[in-house]
């Protein structure tokens, strides 16, 4: 086997579920022709059976799973997993990922992260991908978890960051920790060009840091 094959199991065994596209922009970039050259792989990986795939989706790319999968094939998760993926691609895209443990268990925590990250100079990032849009109480519930982590004194520098669907209303000042919501990763491309400026992660501004509490 190729070691681009095993960097394609991988990668299916590491974010569960894959769509063709993903895939390619992972690990055919570099090809002249990606989207052709993934499919002829994945064709073989399928009837290797390396691979299974879900081809029951309506004018949508077909989803490709490690076979055995820990997913089912039409798992409910699916397009949180698929967020979670495309997470990853857009975020190296801006500044490469050093470290993206996805659903890692956080020691004396409460919570579960989606991901915990290492990005822009090893910085640890606790992110939190929405699908759906979260009330003010179904938030305060979930950063309430990550409040108590940081007030026992177990959070030292970490940030949280909302992806997805946000509440305009929820009010992020009301946390003793670092806080940013985005409605899509390309909106962080302007703080790290900022941060790039600088010449430093930990970039100083005039009143003191570059805040992360910020509502879009």
């Amino acid at each position: 086997m190729r070691q681009r094959d095993l960097d394609i199991l991988n990668s299916l065994e590491k974010f569960k579920c894959l769509e063709r596209d993903q895939i390619a922009a992972l690990h055919f970039s570099k090809n002249a022709n990606p989207i052709v050259n993934c499919n002829r792989v994945l064709k073989r990986l399928r009837t290797q059976s390396y691979i299974l795939a879900n081809t029951n989706r309506s004018f949508q790319q077909y989803l490709y799973f490690l076979n055995p999968s820990s997913l089912k094939l039409d798992s409910q998760k699916i397009d949180h997993y698929l967020m979670i993926a495309q997470g990853y691609i857009d975020l190296n895209n801006l500044s490469p990922v050093s470290v993206y443990d996805i659903e890692p268990k956080i020691k004396y925590a409460e919570f579960i992260p989606d991901v915990k990250m290492e990005w822009l100079g090893n910085k640890t990032y606790f992110l939190e991908y929405q699908n759906s849009l979260y009330s003010c109480h179904q938030m305060h519930q979930k950063l309430g978890k990550y409040k108590r982590y940081f007030e026992q004194g177990y959070g030292t520098d970490e940030r949280v960051l909302i992806i997805g669907k946000i509440n305009l209303k929820f009010n992020i000042e009301d946390y003793p920790f670092k806080v940013m919501q985005v409605k899509t990763i390309s909106e962080l491309e302007k703080y790290i060009k900022e941060l790039k400026k600088m010449n430093e992660v930990t970039a100083k501004s005039v009143d003191g840091t570059i805040s992360w509490k910020l509502e879009v």
